[in-house]
């Protein structure tokens, strides 16, 4: 049974991506990439492909480093400045921008893990520019914890993992694939390499919207895992249970939300003032005059600059409360503030990307202008994780005192009980 990697996992010389003197470099690359992936994205043919071209300028840009430390090719960014890269690229592209939201929650586990030969593989291949994936939900049970995949020890004393994943965010243009199964124990997790044998990554993510962040299927035949690539139930953990572990998450998700809203809003202004007709009775001499437009545009602005104000706040919020050791006072705090921060950019994204066409009008409804990408993005999106249980436990807490969480306490009792 071996308990290292295999040498030729190990002996690729990696190429490092760009390397950023500070956090302002590493936003100025963010927003020079995602002009050229919104040039892309704009075109409705993009739609139904597979963002392969996407995928390389984020790798060559380098802004999927930030979170590595200098000493690895980073710049140790601070959870505002990774916040931000995700609401830069998500204006461009909802999926894309789901890329680097997906890359930047599984990396925090790979940082936090001890210093060994499979660590220093994969902080070398994120340096270089390659990203991870996510395979963890599945389809056909009660709810997400209803786990079926399974893995068991073969006579050679290695796992043998079995099942399927779906909702596997970014996995089929990942390098790495974190996921985990089920065995007699427990539930075990394991990061496995895109080429492994066995590992089987399907294009099958036929949304509406979100094409780009490649959700699609994950399936598992008879492979093979060594020791090193396995963890087991508490291996690894950090030392403080967070009950904020999966506001990391969260507030990668409501960057997301705020950068389609972002990304709504400037097509709109766009195509206002380049192609709305006047409607007959306004009597001014272009849309963008029109004094009901105006004040719908404010409406937008506002709801706007709330959501992306909510948004900075809570990630302000976080690099403080990483500053002081995540302080249990500090808890409530942030879990509420990333809550807000869900529920408002979640709503300015919907109202923008969907009431915009009121204002356009119906030749903005033309397919060669894919200004329905926006909605069509956000609203998928954001059934993921439904604001309706953020705004639950924000108000549990004000009435009744209940401690927030990110999930019901039903919902966290289970995997515990498991």
């Amino acid at each position: 049974m071996s308990t290292e990697p295999a040498t030729d996992l190990l002996d690729r010389e990696p190429l490092f991506a760009p390397r950023f003197a500070d956090e302002a470099a590493a936003i100025a690359a963010a927003h020079e990439a995602a002009a050229l992936i919104a040039a892309i994205s704009a075109d409705p043919a993009e739609r139904s492909r597979i963002p392969h071209e996407q995928s390389a300028i984020l790798e060559r840009s380098g802004v999927t480093t930030v979170a590595l430390s200098p000493e690895e090719g980073g710049i140790g960014a601070s959870v505002a400045t990774i916040v931000e890269i995700t609401r830069i690229i998500s204006a461009a592209d909802g999926g894309v921008g789901q890329l680097v939201q997906i890359h930047n929650m599984m990396l925090r586990g790979i940082l936090r893990r001890p210093d060994d030969a499979l660590r220093r593989r994969v902080i070398a291949d994120i340096a270089a520019g390659k990203r991870l994936g996510h395979a963890a939900a599945e389809v056909g049970g009660k709810h997400k914890f209803d786990i079926r995949t399974s893995a068991a020890r073969n006579a050679q004393g290695q796992w043998v993992v079995n099942g399927a994943k779906f909702y596997a965010t970014g996995s089929y243009l990942a390098e790495w694939i974190s996921s985990g199964a089920k065995t007699e124990d427990g539930q075990i997790g394991f990061l496995v390499h895109r080429d492994t044998p066995g590992l089987i990554l399907d294009d099958d993510w036929h949304s509406f919207g979100q094409r780009h962040s490649v959700s699609g299927g994950v399936r598992f035949e008879n492979l093979v895992l060594e020791d090193w690539q396995v963890s087991l139930p508490g291996a690894g953990a950090p030392q403080k249970p967070e009950r904020t572990g999966l506001t990391w998450a969260q507030i990668n998700h409501a960057a997301i939300d705020a950068g389609i809203a972002r990304g709504a809003f400037e097509a709109a202004i766009h195509y206002l003032g380049n192609n709305s007709n006047v409607w007959i009775d306004a009597e001014v001499e272009r849309a963008v005059q029109e004094p009901l437009i105006i004040k719908r545009i404010g409406d937008y602005a506002v709801a706007l600059r709330v959501a992306e104000s909510l948004l900075r706040d809570a990630a302000e919020l976080y690099d403080a409360y990483n500053a002081k050791g995540r302080p249990s006072d500090l808890d409530d705090e942030l879990i509420l503030a990333v809550a807000a921060a869900r529920v408002k950019t979640d709503e300015a994204a919907l109202l923008i990307s969907s009431d915009m066409f009121s204002l356009l009008g119906a030749s903005s409804s033309y397919r060669k202008f894919n200004l329905d990408r926006f909605w069509a993005d956000v609203r998928v999106h954001t059934t993921h994780d439904p604001v309706r249980w953020r705004l639950h436990h924000v108000g549990d807490y004000y009435l009744n005192g209940t401690p927030p969480h990110e999930y019901s306490a039903a919902a966290i009792r289970r995997p515990a009980e498991a």
